[in-house]
């Protein structure tokens, strides 16, 4: 499913509207938390001894830092140039830049991880072929991001056709600016990798939300208004039950390079 939204990271206006001190708190403990999921998982795929994993989008440089510690050797590319020093300075290497293009030339990886940032790119196809340059034969392609068939995004879905359309709008993240670009399903994500000779090795879901952190992820986004993130803080305490046994909005798929 894709969009007619497009990115511009250069737009002051859209990155102005993100408190970034209050999204890294809001993400930072349910982030960690999944990475660590994704390196449990990705441990039972291959040996991280000696094994070179490409971060793509690694913003805080949490999920670098979590791999350095399992003994892969980490790489990371991030195209916003404040978050690629913050990154570096905690001790990886890390390129500024976007993918492929400013990955240094002959350099390959056996794992390519995008944590959340594959629904950004606007060319999902040649991200794919590039994915499939850039890994050793064997090697791994870990992609976890939003899925269509989630409550939240089956919620604002029906909430848009009655005339609502701010939660839909959200869920695309229209005002960002970096909006996502695309939304899958795991059979539709699948289907892409395999054109490109991949074989899915590994598909589950990861937790979508989580009560710490929950206001700060409501406000970090500073036109929202002060009402509506109360309104909808409220709500989701109150349905947090029921949300732990429905459809998650994140899906993680692993493939394995043929």
């Amino acid at each position: 499913m894709q969009s007619t939204l497009k990115p511009n990271i250069q737009n002051e206006i859209a990155r102005e509207s993100i408190n970034e001190a209050k999204r890294e708190t809001a993400l930072k403990h349910l982030r960690i938390a999944n990475f660590e999921r994704i390196l449990e998982r990705l441990e039972t795929l291959l040996s991280p001894l000696n094994q070179d994993l490409l971060d793509v989008g690694c913003a805080h440089g949490w999920f670098l830092q979590l791999a350095a510690q399992r003994n892969f050797t980490v790489f990371g590319l991030e195209p916003d140039k404040d978050m690629s020093i913050l990154a570096a300075s905690r001790g990886q290497t890390v390129w500024h830049g976007f993918f492929p293009e400013d990955i240094p030339q002959g350099k390959q990886f056996d794992v390519i991880v995008f944590n959340d940032v594959f629904e950004h790119l606007p060319d999902v196809s040649e991200a794919m072929s590039s994915c499939q340059k850039l890994l050793k034969t064997g090697g791994i392609l870990v992609i976890n991001l939003p899925c269509s068939k989630g409550i939240f995004y089956q919620l604002a879905t029906l909430l848009d056709i009655i005339g609502f359309s701010a939660p839909l709008e959200r869920m695309w993240q229209k005002q960002f600016a970096s909006p996502h670009l695309a939304y899958f399903t795991p059979a539709q994500l699948c289907q892409l990798a395999g054109q490109f000779g991949f074989t899915e090795v590994h598909r589950s879901s990861l937790p979508s939300f989580e009560t710490q952190g929950l206001w700060e992820r409501l406000r970090y986004d500073r036109t929202t208004s002060l009402f509506s993130s109360a309104i909808i803080w409220l709500s989701l305490l109150l349905l947090n039950p029921l949300l732990q046994i429905l459809p998650s909005d994140i899906s993680l798929q692993m493939f394995r390079l043929d």
